[in-house]
């Protein structure tokens, strides 16, 4: 990669973090340019980075550039505490002069206020008196820095004390009340909130002195006497950066009537010239501010220090080997977030003459300077068409439309709130109550499709003439209904199609209920758990708040992604009693979790095992041998992928077996804090596609194993089709979820034309139509409501086992309904979901049925287990002419078991 494209993405992902809209910043790390030796490269780019901040004209943004102790212009006074100071000082002068024109003046309350108080003389004792001249001295540095606190002062005169006449002694004693002691008060009034509110950037003043001393301070100046003059140096940058970064943070922050503010659009950015080595004062700087950018999580502040010549390894730091990988990770940093917990700083070698390339110095030279976003009009034109704005809606207040005060504000209505992404979430009928936004318009039919049978099933029973039969009871779905705000798949992991087959179920199940009057007709609720199951604790606690007060409520059904947010919403469902059946989760752990959950779908363990005899025995190579080695790609912070690659690697063996462990930006979750997946870890979709292109090119005989999320899988094939050249063909098995990737526009086979894909199946329902009755009714059901799938995307959606599954889960918990009110002697007030988890546990009286993903096992807890040990499985090779079975092992239907595979025969694990 030549030296320039370094630069150019290095400084490109600077000026996007400088000017960030303030709504999507997160924290950015520290960027630490080393240099062993005497190198001056770093200081050459941050040299470049001032001048683009500087601009022409005018400042770009407001920054301040450190050069160091090495530079004549840096003169600390002999002073111990004011020489310690002096790197504040220094930093606080510049970001006041830099702020750029029309975005008025930088006030750093924090900052001053502990600057006072670190300076402050000491005093003997720690009485009244002692606390009584910080404030005078506290005081005496607001007036340096504020115009009216000087102006008032000198109105209230001086008395003898200060050196004044007797006519300004009396005029003292008459104004002096008014002009200094009542500002005086207002100001220690105002300081103890300013530093003990509630606030989220004061919380860590509080913890601070709580820390020093033991108990929560109740007043800031008798907390802050440890800081006065003499005390610990680091202790005093510690407190005084906290104090700058709560200012800054608060500094971005708009208000409504301040169009100065409206215009700060930039970042601040601090750039120190020469850091030195792991014990310099500049660098000690550099370390608290990084811990406490973290612990305010400060979004506003941009940091790169050149001149690094030792690091202090205190604190990890993220480690890359170039500016061009730079320039990626901030530019990572600016798209998705820095996630909390992951490092503060960033360090990167840099080395000789890499601003000395012609093509780096011609690119820079036609983008000299920062290009921040404009206003269009002024502050003070501003300031006049806000008055005419309010006065118009004052004069229409006045008048008093109607319509206007009927609006309703709060788009989440019903068990609805707002979630984690800004998406309603909770419990809701239909899509209504779930906001205009929720989810994609094939969601939304499905759920209008729900609303809809709700609505004609609650007609049908209010005109019957009889009372003997049931009355209607409620399942709750739980699953992601919603993707977060610009989600490129706003329903990830099959919830749709697991949703279509739980809406069909849902119609074919009353239309028995309602025609033989035997049966418990059921409506369905929708509780979206939001963007990858993010609030599903929050919603389970609702759907257990709404069960408590509607008795109809009988069971949930969903659970469709393996994630440790899924695991926490079982265990408080099933604290509460709560009968669940699963529909697409498949990790080993979910059964673990509460004894009310019964499983539809195989384990990973399983899943995994049919995977591996696969590889071994299948032409998966792309000469149509079987492969030598295997490219496993896992996400350790995923709990469903790290357990399916767990389970594939454990029955598949490690010889031959490369684990490349990629966790994408947005991932819900963090990683655990063990992991027991070994492998290497890549940390972008780039170097994914890079590390399998280059394994497949030294091994053509090398298949892919996909343990990754679906949604990560048309990213990385579209990596692969730009780097195809070592790689024209590539052979990849994937997991169950891959079907997430088969629903979007574009096939993955349109993406990269060298793919040939198998994938895991729970049960392809137009495979089993010759042997199972139920898949047949399943297919007649779901044509009769949605065709041959007119629309594009969802065209695979028929073929997609999810779909079945939902429709298994479905008819599985309306057979236990059924047979706890039958339990009841027709008594239909008894039926609740108690009685549901009876029968449950017990097992259904026939021991099981025929789904149209195979047979289910529905023994019971008390009859071996709460899923279906020998459950069917399938691998699909899907292409342009579309899926065809190639794999069946389990039990299709009563009597009919695959225990073989392929043309060895090959046993079934």
């Amino acid at each position: 990669m030549p030296a320039f494209t370094g630069v150019e993405r290095f400084v490109e992902a600077f000026d996007r973090l400088v000017t960030q809209p303030r709504r999507s910043r997160g924290r950015v790390p520290v960027v630490l340019l080393s240099e062993p030796g005497d190198g001056r490269e770093g200081q050459r780019i941050v040299a470049g980075l001032h001048k683009r901040l500087h601009g022409r004209e005018t400042r770009l943004a407001s920054h301040a550039y450190l050069r160091g102790p090495g530079h004549p212009a840096w003169t600390p006074p002999e002073d111990p505490v004011l020489g310690q100071l002096y790197l504040f000082s220094q930093l606080t002068r510049q970001l006041v002069e830099t702020m750029p024109h029309g975005t008025g003046k930088l006030r750093l309350p924090c900052y001053q206020l502990l600057r006072s108080i670190v300076t402050a003389p000491p005093v003997e004792g720690l009485g009244e008196q002692h606390d009584s001249e910080l404030k005078d001295h506290a005081y005496a540095g607001h007036r340096e820095v504020s115009s009216l606190a000087r102006v008032l002062w000198w109105l209230g005169g001086r008395d003898q004390a200060s050196g004044g006449t007797l006519l300004e002694l009396l005029w003292n004693f008459v104004a002096g009340p008014l002009f200094q002691r009542l500002p005086r008060a207002v100001y220690v009034r105002r300081a103890n909130r300013l530093m003990l509110g509630s606030a989220r950037r004061q919380r860590w003043y509080a913890e601070w002195a709580r820390l020093q001393q033991g108990t929560p301070p109740a007043d800031f100046f008798r907390s802050a006497r440890d800081l006065v003059h003499g005390g610990d140096p680091e202790q005093f940058d510690r407190i005084l950066v906290h104090g700058l970064l709560a200012d800054l943070d608060s500094a971005c922050r708009k208000r409504l009537l301040n169009p100065w503010r409206r215009r700060r659009v930039c970042r601040f950015v601090l750039l120190v010239a020469e850091a030195g080595g792991e014990n310099s004062r500049e660098q000690r700087f550099l370390r608290e501010l990084r811990s406490a950018t973290e612990d305010l999580r400060c979004t506003s502040v941009v940091a790169v220090a050149a001149g690094v010549r030792s690091l202090a390894h205190r604190i990890p730091d993220i480690e890359v080997a170039t500016l061009s990988a730079a320039g990626a990770e901030l530019a990572n940093a600016a798209e998705h977030g820095t996630a909390p917990g992951s490092p503060t700083g960033m360090v990167v070698p840099v080395d000789e003459g890499a601003d000395d390339d012609p093509a780096a110095t011609y690119w820079l030279r036609r983008r000299p300077t920062l290009a921040p976003p404009s206003k269009r009009w002024g502050p003070r034109a501003e300031i006049v068409g806000t008055i005419g704005v309010l006065a118009l809606v004052l004069a229409v207040t006045g008048i008093g439309v109607g319509p206007f005060r009927k609006a309703d504000a709060d788009a989440c209505r019903g068990s609805a709130f707002l979630g984690t992404d800004g998406q309603c979430v909770g419990v809701a009928e239909g899509a209504a109550s779930f906001g205009k936004d929720s989810g994609d318009r094939a969601l939304r039919d499905v759920l209008e499709l729900i609303e809809r049978q709700n609505g004609e099933m609650d007609k049908e029973l209010s005109g019957r003439t009889d009372t003997g039969g049931p009355a209607s009871r409620t399942v709750v779905y739980f699953g992601p209904l919603s993707g977060g705000k610009d989600a490129e798949d706003p329903v990830r992991g099959g919830t749709l199609a697991e949703l279509r087959g739980i809406a069909i179920a849902q119609g074919h199940i009353n239309a028995q209920a309602l025609r033989s009057g035997e049966r418990v007709p059921l409506r369905v609720l929708a509780a979206n758990a939001g963007d990858r199951f993010k609030d599903a604790p929050d919603v389970a606690r609702r759907v257990v708040r709404l069960a408590e007060r509607d008795r109809s409520i009988v069971g949930v059904v969903g659970f469709g992604q393996s994630r440790r947010k899924t695991y926490e919403a079982i265990r408080i469902l099933g604290d509460a009693g709560m009968p669940m059946v699963g529909t697409s989760g498949t990790a080993d752990a979910l059964l673990r979790q509460s004894g009310h959950y019964y499983q539809m779908a195989p384990t990973d363990s399983r899943a995994a095992a049919v995977m591996a005899s696969f590889t071994r025995h299948a032409p998966l190579a792309a000469d149509g041998k079987r492969a030598r080695r295997v490219q496993l790609v896992a996400d350790p912070a995923d709990a469903y992928s790290a357990s399916l690659a767990s389970s594939f690697r454990g029955a598949y063996g490690s010889k031959g077996t490369d684990v490349l462990l990629y966790t994408p930006a947005d991932a819900p979750e963090p990683p655990p804090a063990s992991r027991g997946l070994p492998g290497r870890e890549v940390t972008a979709v780039e170097d994914l596609a890079r590390e399998v292109c280059g394994a497949v090119a030294r091994e053509p005989r090398t298949a892919v194993v996909w343990a990754a999320r679906g949604s990560q899988f048309q990213p990385f094939l579209s990596e692969i089709a730009r780097i195809s050249r070592d790689c024209p063909e590539i052979v990849v098995l994937g997991n169950d979820d891959l079907t997430t990737a088969l629903s979007e526009e574009r096939r993955p086979w349109e993406v990269f034309g060298g793919l040939t894909l198998y994938y895991v199946s729970h049960g392809r329902a137009a495979a089993l139509t010759r042997d199972s009755g139920e898949a047949a009714a399943f297919l007649s059901a779901y044509d009769a409501e949605y065709g041959k799938d007119e629309g594009t995307r969802t065209s695979t959606m028929r073929d997609d086992a999810h779909v079945a599954i939902g429709w298994d889960a479905m008819r599985y918990l309306a057979e236990g309904v059924d047979q706890a009110w039958r339990g009841t002697g027709g008594h239909d007030e008894r039926l609740d979901r108690g009685l549901l988890q009876g029968v449950l546990y017990q097992g259904l009286g026939s021991g099981g049925f025929d789904g149209a993903t195979g047979r289910i096992d529905a023994h019971g807890a008390a009859g071996g287990g709460r899923l279906t040990e020998g459950k069917l499985l399938g691998v699909e090779r899907d292409g342009k002419r579309g899926p065809r079975t190639v794999l069946l092992c389990g039990t299709v239907a009563r009597g009919d078991e695959r225990a073989k595979w392929g043309d060895g025969p090959y046993p079934c694990p």
